[in-house]
């Protein structure tokens, strides 16, 4: 398999979009959540956000490594006031992510370990975010 430069930017992009906006949504989130257990989520979305951070951090460095620009465009963004919902709509969003970069990773060859080990840290972290919030979501 060839890497198809234009592709896989386009698509380094899109991640970099919902990474943008996963920083974002987790933040904001952080900031409206109340209740009980407010300091543990509070502090949990912030954590995550950072995780956001890095992950867009490598993406722009991996665009520009292919000799890209990186985008300054954010996804979607959703929250929610109430904790529980707040955590669903976070598991879809890393649900989702997880999908979008298991989908990436089927487009790097073997010959690019860099690339393909970058996304591969990016799919385990949002795996790791997608099993917290399903523990989340249940108690």
């Amino acid at each position: 398999m060839v890497l198809d430069v234009k592709k896989i930017l386009s698509l380094l992009n899109e991640g970099l979009e919902m990474e943008h906006a996963s920083y974002i949504q987790y933040l904001t989130q952080a900031a409206i959540t109340k209740g009980p257990y407010a300091e543990g989520l509070i502090a949990r979305f912030k954590e995550i956000a950072s995780d956001e951070a890095q992950h867009a951090d490598i993406i722009r460095q991996r665009i520009v490594s292919l000799g890209g620009i990186p985008t300054t465009k954010v996804g979607e963004i959703q929250v929610h006031p109430n904790s529980l919902k707040a955590i669903q709509i976070n598991l879809k969003y890393e649900k989702e992510t997880v999908e979008f970069y298991r989908k990436l990773l089927n487009q790097i060859p073997a010959d690019k370990p860099i690339l393909y080990e970058a996304i591969e840290h990016i799919l385990q972290d949002s795996e790791e975010h997608v099993e917290e919030l399903e523990r989340l979501s249940a108690s």
